[in-house]
């Protein structure tokens, strides 16, 4: 332990973790939402304080809290506190109904809830369907149960005792829709002494060409991994963050402008939204200040990428990744007009390889599946099976999809092993909405595939086989999307329904989505 430093008016033994964030200017702007804006010292007292009041609280190492609310200044606080005492934080998705919720309360069993009081209904009913009896912290007001501790008492209330740097870093544990219909959970540790996770912030920090001391804009949803990953390692490598409520195009460009916005990850739907701008708007915006924007998580159209080249010029880098493995690959703009269609090659940290079924590594030029090896480790919560399956070949991991490697180690992702859709940037698995529009009194089967969509790269349609008699195509187009909506996130329901005579399957049951898609993807570029 170090000597106390004086922070918001009180003198505690802070842990260089919390110290950092101050870069000598206690007074800047550090956390900024539409709702408010916290300086680095009023940042760093309220983290302190919510820290303290977990380990008061015996939450501490190997515990899981989680976080049920929308983007606001409280949600990084939240998340700086779970790291800095070794918790694993849950980043729950804000759409999800309180079915789901339920599932992951019932799941991780997380010893607090943060909940966002706009999310209240939701979260209470998720509460009473899971038999929850952990802490529930309302981060606003004083909640939709007297039960519930209002958050700004925990933070602005009593002196701080005295903390101590992490041993165990806090990281977060993100679920995913799985295949089998239920969500999984994705945890990964970082266990390093402070020296060496200033190390390991650092040099990460570095390979994605973070700029120091920059200003970050958040504008899509904190819960999602990519999201989570490009704002909160800026943080905690001293640049501020101005968080957006929601995606907006326009507001995007002002705010970048408004607040010298440095860097800032985005998904090629929002690109879409951009370019569909009137051309005068975009250059009525200044959008110098820009030094790198990052973009993954979807295929991104050779024609979107030259467009948002034009807007924003040479600061557009392209990455591979994934919730599981993080970011393995990274492609500059000069790299990718040489190399059109690839998403990079290996960071200096990651070993990249493409291997067969039988789990022998395939050479150059040859499509298998792709897998990452040395960046970070990682397991699925509670399921065992699935984290063996990820495994590959000698200590790699895979998510499933498939592509090759050139001769000069550039990755193309040329299709999916396994049938998810990625819609705007946001993974959707039909095997969860297929089990939804199967309860369906009129529905014998259904496939559930992603067909192409200009804006968000895929969108979501469900093919079914009905029982005999006649069919209000549209009554029953209906009729399914809300019961998706009713039962599920609202961006997992289809788009369109459509009645087919029959659902293709193997003669070992398997739906064959390969077939069902193809009519589709004829012609275009990319399989997936």
């Amino acid at each position: 332990m170090h000597s106390p430093a004086l922070v918001g008016g009180i003198s505690f033994g802070m842990p260089e973790f919390l110290e950092s964030l101050l870069l000598g200017d206690p007074g800047r702007d550090l956390l900024t939402d539409p709702a408010r804006s916290l300086n680095a010292a009023e940042v760093v007292t309220r983290t302190g304080r919510l820290a303290a009041w977990l380990s008061k609280e015996g939450v501490g190492p190997g515990d899981v809290v989680a976080i049920f609310s929308r983007n606001r200044v409280e949600y990084y606080e939240a998340i700086m506190a779970s790291s800095l005492l070794g918790i694993s934080y849950i980043p729950v998705n804000w759409h999800w109904a309180h079915g789901e919720l339920a599932y992951v309360l019932g799941d991780a069993s997380p010893r607090a809830l943060f909940v966002d009081p706009s999310l209240a209904g939701v979260a209470s009913t998720a509460i009473r369907e899971a038999g929850y009896a952990g802490r529930v912290v309302a981060l606003a007001g004083e909640g939709s149960d007297p039960s519930w501790l209002p958050y700004e008492e925990v933070v602005s209330a009593g002196d701080l005792p005295e903390l101590g740097d992490p041993v165990q870093f806090g990281m977060p544990m993100f679920y995913t829709s799985g295949t089998t219909g239920r969500p999984k959970g994705v945890r990964g540790t970082v266990t390093a002494s402070p020296v060496a996770l200033s190390q390991f912030v650092a040099a990460y920090s570095g390979g994605l060409g973070m700029p120091r001391q920059g200003r970050t804009l958040l504008d899509g949803p904190v819960y999602h991994s990519a999201q989570w990953l490009f704002s909160a390692l800026p943080l905690l490598s001293g640049s501020s963050v101005h968080i957006q409520g929601r995606f907006d195009a326009e507001a995007t460009l002002a705010a970048i402008e408004r607040h010298r916005i440095t860097n800032i990850h985005m998904v090629p739907t929002q690109f879409v939204r951009i370019l569909k701008l009137p051309k005068e708007t975009i250059a009525s915006y200044d959008l110098s200040s820009i030094q790198v924007i990052w973009h993954g998580g979807a295929p991104c159209p050779p024609a979107v990428k030259d467009g948002i080249l034009e807007v924003f010029g040479d600061h557009v880098v392209e990455y591979y990744g994934s919730t599981e493995l993080g970011v393995n690959t990274m492609i500059s703009p000069q790299e990718w007009r040489n190399k059109r269609g690839s998403v990079g090659k290996a960071l200096p940290n990651v070993d990249l390889r493409i291997f067969g079924e039988d789990g022998g590594e395939l050479p150059q030029g040859e499509s298998g599946i792709v897998a990452a090896r040395g960046q970070r480790s990682f397991h699925y919560h509670n399921e065992p099976a699935k984290t063996e399956g990820a495994r590959i070949g000698d200590g790699f991991s895979t998510v499933g999809d498939i592509g090759y490697l050139d001769e000069e180690g550039y990755l193309f992702i040329s299709d999916r092993k396994i049938d998810m859709i990625i819609s705007g940037g946001v993974n959707i698995y039909p095997a969860e909405i297929e089990a939804v529009i199967h309860t369906h009194p009129r529905v014998l089967d259904t496939a559930v595939i992603g067909v192409p969509d200009d804006e968000f790269g895929e969108s979501v349609l469900a093919l079914v086989s009905v029982t005999p008699g006649e069919v209000d195509e549209a009554g029953l187009e209906g009729e399914v999307i809300d019961l998706c909506r009713e039962q599920l996130a609202h961006y997992k329901a289809p788009r369109q329904v459509k009645v087919v005579e029959e659902i293709p399957r193997s003669l070992a049951g398997k739906i064959l989505k390969s077939q069902l898609r193809a009519p589709y993807w004829e012609g275009l570029s990319r399989r997936i």
